[in-house]
Parts: structure tokens; C-alpha cells; sequence
């Protein structure tokens, strides 16, 4: 990019990396995040702030692919519908 050269190269595939500067301005300040400003979460993708879930790749872990994201909201959505029942129910 910075020095604008072209060239070809033979490959069978391609993985594209875009960074690790995590999109969290929305929370910043409002949950626990780690360091380098990933949510820090439970294995139920909470956060330390009752009834805040996050999933994907702003929340602290070892790989960032999509098919670790789609599980995250997986956990995600089941995680908050429960949540959200136990607190029908207790009020």
C-alpha cells in the first residue's frame, strides 16, 4: 500500500487481515475491557455489568474468525433469553 508496487502471486487461497483495533467506543468506560480494549467477558459472553452481553470479535480472546464470532452470539442470544425470562419471573 505505502508504496503503491503490484504484483501477482500463485496462491490456492487468501486470508485477509484487517487489524486488531477493536470497535468498542460503545462500551467504552461502561464494561471491564482488557489492555488492549477488548471486552473482557464469562463463558456466557456477559460482561460485568448485569444484562450486557457481548459477542464476536470486540470480546477478549484467543482466535478472531468468524465462525468463533457466530458461536459467541450463539451463546449470546441463549444466554440473554435466559436472563431476560429469570427477570420476568423475579419481578
Amino acid at each position: 500500500m505505502k508504496t503503491k508496487e503490484v504484483r501477482e502471486l500463485s496462491t490456492d487461497g487468501v486470508f485477509v487481515f484487517v487489524g486488531y483495533v477493536p470497535r468498542t467506543d460503545l462500551v467504552k468506560g461502561v464494561v471491564k475491557m482488557n489492555q488492549w480494549g477488548y471486552v473482557e467477558t464469562g463463558e456466557d459472553m456477559s460482561t460485568d455489568l448485569p444484562g450486557v452481553y457481548v459477542a464476536g470479535d470486540i470480546r477478549s480472546k484467543r482466535f478472531r474468525q468468524i465462525t468463533t464470532a457466530v458461536a459467541d452470539g450463539t451463546i449470546a442470544a441463549l444466554a440473554v433469553q435466559k436472563f431476560v425470562k429469570d427477570h420476568k419471573q423475579a419481578a
